[in-house]
């Protein structure tokens, strides 16, 4: 198996006069700033829609030990890792949301493992944009699979790479198996892993064409004999190849049949996840403009975006950067910027947390042109001529300093003070601050969780995130029409429902709440109820 011609790996970093020590101390500052910036107040925003779905999911698997697999809800991993934290460390919104802070931190871990490619300035870079990006931020403190799949890519990709510079090393196992298991992780995690697989396919499928057509030309042999030459290379690692590709197959099937409690196949799992979500985009579901993600890149991800596209634009037009060795690297990751841009706007599934998958090669290349940049060059230990002149990086400094505090302002404004406001482009239909006070009212009701009856009421059956809310409360029913008796205690209903024509106003109160936004609900309560 032929791979690029590769250094020792730690000549690219080096160069940078950065000490190992240095490197290491701040590399963990900035994972430990990472932690704190998601851990922060973990529980404060009221459950989404959507967190309050997968809560329901997951707590059926804990107490019930069910799971059956529904594409419109993602894939089991998340369900299964999130059950497990439920019984060691509690239930509640904060226990719920740390899987993705889990990812979320290593995402920027994985990091080190690219320091050959990058350059420690480039890795400490990438990992502070990718730190404090407020989209990273938000969706690693949010009950969804976004922030599992990000690790998994970042991580498949740096196991590639590793496992390529390590071909003729017994080394090279571990970067195998890390990229096997990110990819099965990925595929139980949410079905946008196939389009990873298919982006990062597509790319290896195209390069490998590429190297045996130029082989091909440059040895003026037979396409036959080339082709022979090139299988008979890639034989001595075929069994590790397969070894592999059958752990990511257990891993899948571990998770997918509930720790094998359940008969579902490989085929029918792929099947039934292209079938929904095809579908989803031809109806456009939840449609938007091609340029749907534009203004959140723009709006939160300014030093991300900026200097990942100028980062993309100088990598591919500087093939000899470190005699070529990094090129390749450097021609994949704007690859892979690009075609996930292009991808997840052509997609009609506009939702705002797709965007870390922009944002993640982005970040990424943003991180390696400031390595860059601001590197202090050295040769032979003496200073080597800088490649950008004074003034260029003056300006880019200014630049830089400008918009990173912005997106800093933005992290911190969208996380800890307008989570919940409906003018965030992140926010996206999130629940309301109003549900604290209703639950407030609720829990002060004279009468315990086991016995109140309380009865939910919506048309739609958009109710959500109150069926994670009234968890506790054993009599809680759910409809989309009211009951047929009067035999409850409270009762929730949209606005529009003027209960009073049904109820004595002598006997009941109301008091009205926002759901989310255009959502607007009553609870109507009786009297007797309030201490």
């Amino acid at each position: 198996m032929e791979t690029m011609q590769q250094s020792p790996d730690n000549e690219n970093a080096d160069s940078q006069g950065l000490p190992d020590k240095n490197y290491w101390l701040y590399g963990l500052l900035i994972v430990l700033f990472a932690l704190i910036l998601r851990l922060f107040e973990l529980g404060e925003r009221v459950f989404h829609h959507d967190e309050s779905v997968h809560s329901s999911f997951t707590l059926k698997l804990l107490e019930n030990g069910e799971y059956s697999y529904d594409p419109a809800y993602h894939g089991p991993f998340l369900f299964h890792t999130t059950a497990a934290v439920f019984h060691f460390l509690g239930i509640n919104d904060a226990t719920a949301r740390l899987i993705p802070v889990f990812f979320g931190v290593t995402t920027i871990l994985v990091l080190f493992l690219l320091k050959k490619e990058l350059g420690k300035r480039g890795v400490l870079w990438s990992m502070f944009l990718l730190a404090f990006s407020p989209s990273m931020v938000y969706f690693s403190r949010f009950f969804r699979n976004d922030m599992i799949i990000i690790f998994c890519t970042l991580a498949a990709v740096a196991g590639a790479f590793r496992y390529l510079d390590n071909i003729h090393s017994p080394k090279r196992y571990p970067y195998l198996i890390l990229t096997a298991s990110s990819l099965a992780i990925a595929v139980s995690s949410k079905e946008n892993a196939y389009l990873i697989l298919l982006i990062f396919g597509a790319y290896a499928g195209l390069g490998l064409l590429y190297r045996v057509y130029s082989d091909w030309k440059k040895e003026n042999l037979g396409l036959q004999k080339t082709l022979l030459r090139k299988t008979s290379a890639v034989l001595p690692y075929l069994p590790e190849i397969i070894l592999s590709v059958a752990l990511s197959i257990f891993i899948i099937l571990f998770f997918y049949s509930s720790v094998f409690r359940n008969d579902i196949s490989l085929i029918s799992i792929v099947e039934r996840a292209f079938n929904h979500w095809m579908a989803m985009h031809r109806i456009e579901r939840i449609g938007g403009p091609f340029y749907y993600y534009i203004p959140i890149l723009f709006r939160y991800e300014i030093p991300i975006i900026l200097f990942g596209t100028a980062g993309f634009f100088h990598f591919l037009r500087n093939k000899g950067r470190n005699n070529g060795q990094n090129y390749s690297f450097f021609l994949f990751l704007c690859y892979w910027a690009l075609t996930s841009l292009l991808l997840y706007s052509y997609l009609q599934e506009k939702v705002p947390w797709l965007v870390v998958h922009i944002v993640l090669p982005f970040g990424v290349l943003a991180g390696a042109l400031l390595g860059e940049t601001f590197s202090r060059n050295t040769e032979n230990g003496q200073p080597k001529e800088a490649n950008y002149s004074n003034k260029n990086r003056i300006l880019l400094a200014g630049i830089l300093v400008l918009t990173l505090l912005v997106s800093m302002g933005q992290c911190i404004s969208v996380n800890y003070y307008r989570s919940m406001e409906p003018s965030e482009l992140m926010t996206y239909t999130q629940a309301s601050p109003d549900i604290r006070e209703l639950m407030e009212k609720i829990e002060a009701f004279d009468g315990s969780p086991e016995t109140l009856r309380i009865y939910v009421i919506d048309p739609s059956k958009l109710y959500w995130p109150l069926p994670w809310y009234l968890r506790d409360y054993e009599k809680a029913a759910y409809s989309s029409k009211p009951p047929a008796s009067s035999k409850y205690d409270a009762i929730i209903v949209p606005i529009s429902y003027d209960m009073y024509r049904e109820l004595p106003e002598e006997e009941y109160s109301s008091y009205n709440f926002t759901l989310r936004p255009g959502r607007d609900f009553t609870l109507y309560y009786k009297n007797n109820l309030e201490k």
